[in-house]
């Protein structure tokens, strides 16, 4: 059997997280009953996912040489995952994200900041062979980067996108996605509902469609086809990266050989393990 292999494209973050019993009030000091410190962003907890499944995962993603960087590379190194950093010369620290979960539901606020521009190398993003992978993820941070990828690729590789919001001028790389799998907080301008939603983006000639809404089911378009599917109902502990996780999970089923459906309904269960755990990697131990 072939090891599938996945090209992912988008943000990596360091983030902190708190587990406390309730969320603070204004002004309030709790302590925090546990703590956590990873490599995050989307794309790279879905590069890790899918390594962790067996797959072989690349990350194309901005690292630059701040030295707290070095935090993210040996967490990608450690599950497999390889990488290209197309901002090389990029001397300003990594982009932070502090989660708060709460006990009582597993429910997470975040506290973050979206990436800034940075002048990337066109040289290093050339060195990318979008031929030699079986599928390709891009979570909508870096637009030109993501363009400059799947303009070339071959047109036979699938590419998934990850919907978590809608991000400024991502219409430009709609014509590019084969499967758009969105949260339930993704709108585009002007749309207001799910099917407004799904009917931008079939505007765009995406047929495969996905919509996850937490413990509800998925709302799932595939061609002329709409229906949904049912999610595991579990006691969560934690939701953090739990979208991430089943686009990386959903990445490595299809290009294993499943099918739409299949790999859908196989990530959710992965997803939903994840949510037992708390932080974004003792599922996986």
């Amino acid at each position: 059997m072939n090891i599938p292999k996945a090209l992912f494209i988008g943000l990596n973050t360091i983030d902190t997280q708190f587990l406390v019993e309730d969320y603070p009030h204004e002004n309030q000091k709790v302590k925090a009953i546990e703590f956590g410190l990873y490599a995050g962003g989307p794309a790279t907890n879905a590069a890790i996912t899918f390594a962790h499944l067996g797959g072989e995962s690349h990350l194309l993603s901005s690292f630059g040489t701040h030295p707290l960087t070095q935090l993210v590379y040996s967490e990608l190194h450690k599950y497999g995952v390889t990488t290209t950093d197309f901002t090389p010369n990029r001397n300003c620290h990594p982009i932070f994200a502090s989660v708060i979960t709460s006990k009582a539901n597993g429910h997470r606020a975040v506290v973050s900041y979206s990436p800034i521009n940075h002048d990337y190398c066109q040289q290093t993003i050339g060195l990318i062979d979008a031929g030699q992978v079986d599928i390709i993820l891009t979570d909508g941070f870096y637009l030109d980067v993501a363009l400059s990828v799947l303009q070339n690729k071959d047109k036979n590789i699938p590419v998934v996108l990850d919907g978590g919001s809608w991000k400024q001028n991502l219409e430009k790389l709609l014509p590019f996605v084969d499967i758009a799998i969105c949260s339930d907080d993704f709108f585009p301008p002007k749309t207001t509902s799910k099917q407004e939603v799904i009917s931008f983006l079939q505007q765009f000639g995406i047929t495969q469609i996905v919509i996850t809404q937490g413990n509800k089911p998925l709302i799932v378009v595939n061609d002329k086809a709409a229906y949904e599917l049912e999610v595991p109902q579990i006691d969560a502990c934690d939701t953090l990266g739990a979208g991430d996780i089943f686009h990386g999970a959903f990445c490595f089923y299809l290009s294993s050989g499943s099918s739409f459906d299949i790999a859908l309904q196989e990530a959710a269960q992965v997803a939903a393990i994840s949510c037992k755990h708390f932080g974004t990697r003792e599922w996986m131990l």
